[in-house]
């Protein structure tokens, strides 16, 4: 039997939410909804002082309106204005020829949305590396511990019964990957890892963890060409130090890897979709804390498709998206809502007493 595993921001969510047993004060650390009301508590890049999310650092994004004083659903329609324009202008590049390519990437500098992209990448990489290091290992152990959290229970029946998982994550951050190492539980990260593992993680748009070789990679604060093309030759996985960077390999909330024309995502994209054709009517889907916004429904669509109409399917969502469960609905047969992952552990266990 084999596991196909789609995360999104909700799987991080609901782990800050079983977190805070632990440390009641997790959510003035970590906030995952609204991604600019902690911006003012990150380290500007090369100095140690707070205010990244400021005119001086960021002055696009905040002249657009990103302050920490944003409301949940402020953030969230600034960030969908911009990533809709990113995505956008991707595509209209992509219909250019080479010497108008190049006239419209050095025009950047004067279009605020784009510009205003450029940041929300370096900027985002920084606020989820604050993020990391807002939780120790020995905090993460204890919460592994104590939780009754039912994904533990779950990655702890993964690795008993040895069965194969493929994780396609859409979060940059990497508590699924320290808590697996916390576990001892041996995962490759596709695109890195030559030798794959029992559990593969893909990583569509992008992480923490992928950071760049040299310092000739694209994604900077100031002017970067956010349209250039880069490949895993210029990317390393890294755990290490990661508050240090200011550049790595990220798609905004709402990207759409297969318009911006990344080469790592585009990769991750299809190694995503091909992953699911391989799974079979008697293995195991699962779907947990994803969105179907307009701008991005068509990259969960591409995996949608892929996957046989009688696969068990299991959404884990308080409560699912009506659109997205209404596309479920009439794609899967066998499919399976639960409104928290408290007993997601049966679905392993259950299987062993058919």
């Amino acid at each position: 039997m084999k596991f196909y595993i789609i995360l999104g921001n909700g799987f991080t969510i609901d782990f800050i939410n079983h977190f805070s047993q632990i440390d009641k004060n997790i959510f003035n650390k970590i906030d995952v909804k609204n991604l600019f009301r902690l911006g003012d508590q990150v380290n500007i890049p090369t100095e140690n002082r707070k205010g990244l999310l400021s005119y001086r650092s960021c002055p696009a994004l905040w002249m657009l309106g990103a302050r920490p004083s944003n409301t949940d659903q402020e953030a969230t329609t600034l960030i969908e204005e911009v990533i809709t324009c990113a995505n956008m202008f991707s595509d209209f590049i992509g219909t250019k020829t080479d010497d108008a390519k190049l006239k419209l990437k050095e025009s950047i500098k004067d279009k605020i949305y784009l510009q205003a992209y450029s940041e929300l990448v370096s900027y985002l990489i920084r606020l989820f590396s604050h993020y990391n290091e807002a939780i120790s290992d020995t905090d993460l152990e204890e919460f592994i511990n104590a939780s009754n959290w039912g994904w533990i229970t779950f990655f702890k029946a993964l690795k008993e019964n040895n069965h194969e998982a493929t994780f396609i994550t859409y979060n940059y951050d990497i508590w699924l990957e320290r808590i697996f190492k916390l576990l001892n539980i041996e995962f490759s990260i596709h695109g890195f890892n030559i030798n794959p593992k029992t559990i593969n993680i893909i990583k569509p748009h992008g992480s923490i963890s992928f950071t760049t070789k040299n310092e000739h990679y694209p994604y900077t604060f100031v002017n970067s060409n956010i349209f250039e093309e880069a490949s895993f030759e210029q990317l390393r996985l890294s755990y290490d130090n990661l508050t240090n960077n200011v550049k790595g390999a990220i798609i905004p909330p709402a990207g759409d890897s297969a318009r911006l024309q990344s080469a790592w995502s585009n990769l991750l994209r299809k190694q995503a979709q091909e992953q699911a054709k391989t799974i079979s009517p008697s293995d195991e889907v699962i779907l947990c804390g994803m969105s179907y916004w307009h701008v991005d429904r068509r990259e969960l669509d591409s995996i949608l498709t892929s996957l046989p109409q009688d696969t068990n399917f299991t959404f884990i969502n308080p409560p699912p998206p009506r659109e997205l469960n209404a596309v479920l609905v009439t794609m899967f047969k066998q499919y399976t809502v639960y409104s928290s992952a408290k007993n997601i552990g049966d679905i392993i266990h259950g299987r062993h007493l058919r």
